[in-house]
């Protein structure tokens, strides 16, 4: 409820305002609650307004920022308000009879029975092992620096769940959760809320039009992504959704036309392999970019000014609306101290989800 009455204050506007709501949350296990988006309709004073949910995994709040914007771009709604939720800690395991991991498990199980296939860490580092073994990088000390750059973002961040600064000798002794990634170079298990209001042309001349969504994609890649169609390793789904709202936004080089970005990064090798698929280096060379240091907060082209996964924490349903939140603030200029240069007036924010990280979103929004 607080992160909707925030994005409504912000837009100075009132529930009367909005035409419709897109509900962003991936579980109800991880809620313990059926139809969440249900109670929250009425709780939130909506009641009789369309509405949807959304469900793709991690990419969760993608989809649901592309619903949103084409319920407004189809003149179905003139302003559509995207609310994210997601609770993840207050699921009791039956057999101990105390909260724990119940919902992951009960996914896990799922997920083999239907694919077979690994879960949570397990597909990263394969990923990961995949990209090493065809380029021989990135080294331990290189995967450690981005979790230690998202970790110092983090710290000017009040948004954040871990806003601690780390080294990169914390974070290479950490305890291994899928070789070769280690427990601090991981996303943080979390749980929270975020909101943002699209709105049309056509909508009252009272709600503010601060940035233009100018490019949205998604992309469903294969079940198990972990490399393209030729067999080179990466994340096809991230690639797939940054080319269709690159071509959206009309932006052919990222790396000269965007001013920051805010990234998936489940671990510190999906960010890595994400700076490849979204085009700021060429296949092979992310660890060239990174070591740079043009990806740091005072860098080309910064990437998680907000700490990221790693250090902001990550539930499935919110995290990409928290980032789409993160670039909207750095492109008003009022991210504060951990405000980047933003020149060129233009953001993008990437995720990927589901199994195999076969789902993808990605959104330009601009100044």
């Amino acid at each position: 409820m607080g992160a909707a009455k925030a994005a409504l204050a912000d837009a100075e506007a009132d529930t009367a305002a909005v035409d419709s709501v897109v509900y962003s949350i991936y579980n109800d296990l991880l809620l313990r609650q059926g139809t969440p988006d249900v109670m929250l309709h009425e709780y939130l004073g909506f009641s009789g307004k369309p509405a949807q949910r959304v469900t793709q995994g991690a990419a969760t709040g993608g989809y649901a920022i592309r619903a949103a914007y084409a319920d407004i771009a189809s003149g179905l709604s003139n302003a559509c308000l995207v609310i994210a939720v997601q609770k993840a800690l207050d699921v009791t395991t039956a057999v101990a009879g105390q909260r724990g991991d119940a919902a992951l498990t009960a996914e896990n199980w799922t997920l083999d029975a239907t694919w077979d296939m690994p879960f949570a860490q397990q597909p990263w580092a394969l990923i990961l092992n995949r990209y090493i073994a065809q380029y021989g990088l990135p080294l331990p000390e290189d995967l450690a620096a981005i979790a230690v750059k998202n970790r110092g973002n983090a710290v000017l961040n009040p948004y954040a769940q871990l806003r601690t600064p780390a080294t990169v000798e914390e974070v290479l002794n950490a305890r291994l959760v899928g070789a070769p990634t280690t427990m601090y170079e991981s996303c943080l298990y979390s749980e929270t809320a975020a909101a943002v209001l699209l709105v049309s042309d056509d909508a009252p001349k009272s709600l503010p039009r601060r940035l233009q969504l100018t490019g949205v994609g998604t992309c469903h890649a294969d079940g198990v992504a972990w490399s393209d169609a030729e067999g080179i390793p990466g994340i096809p789904s991230v690639a797939g959704s940054a080319q269709r709202a690159y071509r959206m936004a009309g932006i052919t080089d990222p790396a000269l036309q965007v001013d920051l970005f805010e990234v998936h990064d489940l671990t510190t090798g999906v960010e890595l392999i994400c700076y490849e698929e979204l085009g700021l280096a060429e296949r092979g060379k992310g660890v060239e970019l990174l070591r740079s240091g043009a990806t740091q907060r005072d860098g080309s082209i910064p990437v998680n000014p907000s700490g990221g996964r790693i250090a902001c924490g990550h539930i499935a349903g919110v995290s990409a609306v928290h980032s789409f939140g993160e670039v909207a603030d750095q492109l008003l200029n009022r991210a504060g101290d951990r405000q980047v240069p933003t020149s060129k007036g233009v953001g993008v924010v990437s995720s990927t989800g589901g199994a195999g990280l076969s789902l993808g979103a990605a959104a330009v929004l601009t100044r």
